[in-house]
């Protein structure tokens, strides 16, 4: 073949240079140095290229070989993929939230003065514990370090362990927070509530709904994708836990955390979001509770609404919260009871920031207001109330405010109870 490349390139010269001087002459042109120097280098380049084939020919590869060749860069191969395996563990290893847990919570101070009862200042603080096992596996838990007359009561806001058990629903177990009651779950820590107290349904005489619940639950979200809802998508939780206890007077005891009896409270919440910021929702609860005067359960079943706007908005040069909730609920008679022993009540609260005004001093000032109501059942101990609360909140950054409310309570068949209020309150 060496040989065939050199006559071809030497052929192709020779037919270059045979143009004699004669015949250039006739046609007017001449070989000069240059041409002649040009094709040189193209046959040495054409020699060079012959020697690189035939090194290659002689290094043709048998079969055995290329098996052999194989084998060992299948191997490299698997050491390189094992060494990536073990890398990307120890950089998982070291991610926050992996095998670690991260403290957070918030804490409060405040001031009260009404008029049926004593001024007095206030402080608690919640520290917040969460710990990511692994990526399936979670654990959330709140103490409540809080004064209360001359001690501090501690006690166990929620401490749950869940499982991820795909990305459309969570199992969780022990101690968590009321999924049906919307403000508990969401909006009661002291730097996200608007005001320095709670609505009246919540944390009332005979309040209708508990805060917290011991037992089971199964929650998470479906997208509305397949129907063409981008933007939207259904919130769910469902739970059992143990029931609450029934006292004399018809009020229940939602702190008894043993059971009153084998039979349990069932209970969810379905919560639909048309529209980023907006929610509205519907919970229930059925349950049963043994009578205080006979050996016997009584059913209780109870019924709640809400809905919930949160929104930055250029139109409103601000932040808006809007957020309502009303609840019923109602016990199966007692013969001992001369009453229907069945409770409404519910609240609804307006909140803008003018965050977007553009006015330093304004843009951290906030106004609120809220209107709460308790409808008793007749003949009971319990009274009906009106209250009206209004607030301006001074934000020092996201999670750090200052409150001042005043709050004009009007009882039915008892003297009114208006209210003087601060709190400083802080996330972290």
């Amino acid at each position: 073949m060496k040989m065939i490349i050199n006559i071809i390139g030497l052929s192709f010269i020779l037919g270059n240079l045979s143009v004699s001087p004669v015949m250039a002459q006739s046609r007017g042109d001449y070989v000069s140095r240059e041409e002649y120097e040009k094709l040189k280098r193209d046959f040495e380049r054409m020699k060079a290229m012959v020697q690189m084939m035939e090194k290659r020919l002689e290094q043709r590869v048998t079969p055995e070989k290329a098996d052999e060749d194989l084998d060992k860069v299948k191997g490299e191969l698997k050491k390189v993929q094992k060494q990536a395996k073990e890398a990307k563990r120890q950089a998982k290893a070291v991610l926050p939230g992996v095998r670690k847990f991260l403290l957070t919570g918030y804490g409060f101070a405040g001031f009260r003065s009404s008029q049926r009862t004593d001024s007095s200042f206030s402080a608690g603080f919640n520290p917040i514990f969460l710990w990511r096992i692994s990526d399936r596996i979670f654990f959330e838990g709140e103490a409540e370090f809080e004064l209360e007359d001359s001690e501090t009561n501690i006690s166990l806001e929620f401490a749950q362990i869940s499982y991820l058990l795909n990305d459309y629903m969570t199992i969780g177990v022990g101690k968590f927070l009321n999924p049906t009651n919307y403000f508990m779950e969401r909006l009661h820590p002291a730097w996200i509530n608007k005001l320095p107290d709670l609505p009246l349904s919540i944390d009332g005489d005979n309040r209708i709904q508990s805060k917290g619940l011991l037992g089971a639950q199964l929650r998470g979200g479906i997208p509305l994708r397949m129907i063409g809802l981008s933007r939207s998508r259904i919130g769910y939780a469902f739970y059992v836990a143990n029931g609450p206890e029934m006292q004399e007077d018809g009020s229940l005891a939602f702190n008894n955390y043993t059971g009153s009896n084998s039979g349990k409270s069932v209970g969810g919440r379905i919560g639909l979001v048309p529209l980023p910021g907006l929610e509205v929702g519907y919970g229930f609860e059925i349950g049963r509770s043994q009578d205080p005067f006979l050996s016997r359960n009584r059913d209780i079943t109870t019924h709640i609404v809400d809905f919930n706007y949160s929104r930055v908005s250029p139109v409103v040069l601000g932040q808006l919260h809007i957020h309502g909730q009303w609840a019923w609920r109602d016990i199966e008679n007692s013969t001992d009871l001369a009453f229907d022993n069945e409770v409404k009540g519910g609240y609804g609260l307006v909140a803008y920031r003018p965050s977007l005004s553009g006015l330093r001093w304004l843009m951290n000032l906030e106004g609120v207001f809220r209107f709460d109501r308790m409808n008793q059942p007749s003949g009971s101990a319990f009274y009906d109330e009106n209250r009206y609360t209004v607030g301006m909140n001074y934000y020092f950054n996201p999670s750090t405010l200052f409150k001042f409310a005043y709050q004009f309570d009007d009882r039915v068949k008892r003297k009114d109870d208006n209210a003087l209020m601060f709190q400083a309150a802080i996330g972290f």
